[in-house]
């Protein structure tokens, strides 16, 4: 075998070598699992909220409350993401804010793997801010924010915000 054709193949090992290294470590599910995580139970004071009449260049935010109602076990809360990026969510438990969760193509490692822990019977805020400016439409919208929780009986949470853009 020729010199040129023996550095092209030695090339193309590695570099396949290389790529399959790579879907394997990148591929690799670090996500919390819930079993691991302990069970809780938790309630949330409403699902939805309407933000009424807004300009486009206007923001709110809707404020949800998760309360821990468990009595010995700490409610873990993570994964929160939006359906939007116009769609922004911050957590504030014992006064520490996170940062803004938003599309989980917009956020960084940190907020990605993100755990909040609620005491028991203590409580949790759930901010929810709509910037229409960010995506402009007009008429009726609804977006989402979602979360996992270590409830059984709430695993996977959807809160909502409703506005009317004129």
């Amino acid at each position: 075998m020729k010199t040129d054709a023996k550095i092209i193949l030695g090339a193309i090992v590695v570099s396949v070598m290389i790529i399959i290294g790579a879907a394997v470590v990148l591929g690799k599910d670090n996500s919390p699992k819930r079993d691991q995580l302990g069970t809780a139970s938790m309630t949330i004071d409403k699902k939805e909220e309407n933000l009424g009449t807004m300009k486009v260049s206007d923001e709110k935010t809707a404020t949800f409350t998760i309360t821990n109602t468990s009595t010995s076990s700490s409610l873990r809360i993570w994964g929160g993401s939006t359906s939007c990026d116009c769609t922004f969510a911050n957590v504030i438990i014992d006064g520490n804010q996170t940062g803004e969760f938003n599309m989980p193509m917009h956020m960084n490692t940190t907020l990605k793997n993100w755990i909040g822990e609620v005491a028991a019977g203590k409580q949790a805020i759930l901010n929810v801010t709509y910037k229409p400016s960010v995506m402009p439409v007009q008429g009726a919208v609804s977006r989402q924010v979602n979360f996992t929780t270590n409830d059984p009986k709430n695993p996977e949470v959807q809160v909502s915000v409703m506005a009317n853009v004129l």
